[in-house]
């Protein structure tokens, strides 16, 4: 299950952090950390809420969401930032490989920390 939450949250919280980027000029790539992050945290929320039992609370996705996106930022570096702005200029859709495979091992953390069971 973290593992797709973590599929949607990339490619929709990847996709809109450029198109909103890209009309401000002025630092790119600050500027799409900023969006990605919490377009990322935004949809997992969403995702997480939709694909988990009603008891478990709002405040654990929430944790969970803030902790993956923010932990998924600092874990990629400038270089991957422009390699992910460049491939959605190119109409990539997908989860782009570089950001799963710094995503899954963070969000399994984070589902812990959260203390969300699976």
């Amino acid at each position: 299950m973290t593992a797709a939450i973590v599929a949607v949250c990339g490619a929709v919280g990847f996709g809109v952090a450029f198109m909103r980027s890209s009309s401000q000029p002025s630092s790119e790539v600050a500027d799409f950390r900023a969006t990605m992050t919490a377009n990322f945290a935004a949809q997992c929320f969403q995702a997480a809420r939709t694909s988990s039992p009603a008891e478990v609370a709002d405040a654990k996705l929430h944790s969970f969401c803030n902790c993956t996106a923010t932990r998924v930022n600092t874990a990629l570096s400038d270089a991957d930032v422009k390699v992910l702005a460049e491939q959605e200029r190119k109409g990539v859709t997908a989860p782009p490989a570089l950001l799963m495979d710094k995503a899954k091992p963070i969000a399994a953390i984070c589902r812990s920390e959260a203390g969300l069971a699976g």
